[in-house]
């Protein structure tokens, strides 16, 4: 079977950890994003954009990617941890915009005052209203999770990669760009598909392979299985 099936009890405790604090998080939204409009400067707003907002958008997480995928030299379990990473990026991306034209949240600044009980729930044909999910907080926690696992002997590596993710949820509410529950929400995405894919293509003699491709007209996810 694949996972969130194969979690283990730890993985599991961790998501839905995630997942109430988004529920308790979500009847503060409003608070929560005044104060970090009140407490903003221009130091926090530099350290934001050139700091943590690119390991969202994948200009220093992909480049990290490489340099470790480039330096691993023979070792295959370097090269193994870099390709996750990448698949991880591209799969979470993916589902965070899926998630956010489901949902159609409004964002802080599509309102006046800010509104975060506005959803617009499944509208075609427009790109207005994807607050819901954090993408950058996607991505970044998916990356997260897949260097985590792949270096579990490393317990700094964990402790750092989360701590940056971390970070790059709290910029999206410093930048007015998300409500907590964004952020919150776009953790536990992100979480999901690192750790699922970790135990996929970390795992040995495993025979099934889920990533993303390219298709014409678009993209999709590939899965596939060996019968060897």
């Amino acid at each position: 079977m694949v996972s969130p099936i194969k979690w283990r009890a730890k993985e599991w405790s961790i998501f839905a950890g995630i997942l109430g604090a988004s529920v308790v998080t979500y009847v503060y939204d409003k608070e929560i994003y005044d104060f970090f409009q009140r407490n903003k400067s221009e130091t926090t707003e530099t350290v934001s954009k050139y700091v943590l907002e690119p390991w969202g958008t994948g200009l220093y997480s992909i480049p990290l990617l490489g340099i470790i995928y480039l330096s691993a030299g023979k070792n295959n379990h370097h090269k193994n941890v870099a390709l996750t990473g990448l698949k991880a990026f591209l799969l979470s991306g993916g589902a965070a915009v899926l998630s956010k034209h489901i949902f159609h949240r409004h964002r802080p600044s599509d309102n006046e005052p800010p509104d975060p009980y506005m959803w617009q729930g499944p509208y075609p044909f427009t790109m207005d209203y994807t607050s819901f999910p954090s993408g950058h907080t996607t991505t970044a926690f998916a990356v997260a999770s897949v260097l985590a696992q792949g270096y579990r002997d490393k317990l700094w590596v964990g402790i750092t990669s989360y701590s940056v993710a971390t970070l790059v949820g709290l910029s999206r509410l410093h930048d007015g760009k998300h409500w907590a529950t964004d952020v919150i929400a776009g953790a536990a995405l992100g979480t999901a598909i690192g750790i699922t894919l970790s135990r996929i293509n970390f795992t040995k003699n495993n025979k099934l392979d889920l990533g993303p491709t390219a298709l014409k007209g678009g993209y999709g996810i590939r899965f596939a299985y060996r019968l060897d």
